[in-house]
């Protein structure tokens, strides 16, 4: 019998094979693995597309060259994104510039108005930081322990890049997610909230 943990790789995104026609199975995990942000980040949007657009471009958090795919039973079953700390700013930027131009003139003063209400969420992101944007496994491979899998090779490349420690942000009363944070070896740093106290999140970093 053929073990199931031989059947899992994580690949580049960019190089998966007609990555362009999984998109529809790529695109659920990034929206889930950053939400309640994206609700509030991409209100009057249709998110999933939003999404699909960004992955495709080099210059996105979320592009496809930043993304590590994991591939279980020859399907997508999830994967994380993660970014040079150095690179973050420029890569949020061209995405609310990308936004902004997709939303029309009219939506500017909206999303100036919108980010104010964001500005104490997240701490700053340091360069020397390796931060975990998105992580996320399919229900379907659930409970297979691939989080950690996922995980180990985000620290690992972390190691390789001469990074000194992994940063991810997660919301507070996603109580489970910040234990198995915590379990990993990751500590808070920060505790962040909009202005009107609605969402909170943490700031988590992992010693490299």
């Amino acid at each position: 019998m053929t073990n199931r943990s031989e059947q899992v790789q994580i690949v580049w995104g960019h190089k998966t094979s007609k990555v362009e026609q999984k998109m529809a199975d790529i695109v659920p995990w990034i929206y889930e693995a950053d939400r309640p942000y994206f609700d509030i980040f991409l209100d009057g949007t249709n998110p999933r597309q939003v999404l699909a657009r960004w992955l495709q471009r080099r210059s996105s958090e979320v592009s496809l060259r930043r993304a590590r795919l994991l591939i279980a039973d020859d399907r997508i079953g999830g994967g994380y994104v993660a970014v040079a700390g150095s690179e973050l700013r420029g890569c949020r930027q061209a995405d609310l510039l990308d936004l902004a131009r997709s939303m029309g003139d009219h939506s500017y003063s909206d999303l100036r108005a919108r980010m104010e209400g964001l500005s104490d969420l997240f701490a700053p992101v340091e360069e020397h930081d390796f931060y975990l944007s998105k992580l996320g496994v399919m229900p379907r491979v659930e409970g297979r322990g691939l989080s950690y899998r996922l995980m180990d090779d985000c620290v690992r490349r972390a190691d390789q890049g001469g990074f000194g420690q992994v940063r991810v942000d997660v919301p507070e009363h996603y109580e489970e997610t910040v234990e198995w944070y915590d379990t990993y070896g990751f500590r808070p740093i920060y505790r962040g909230k909009t202005k009107d106290g609605d969402l909170r999140y943490l700031a988590m970093v992992c010693d490299v």
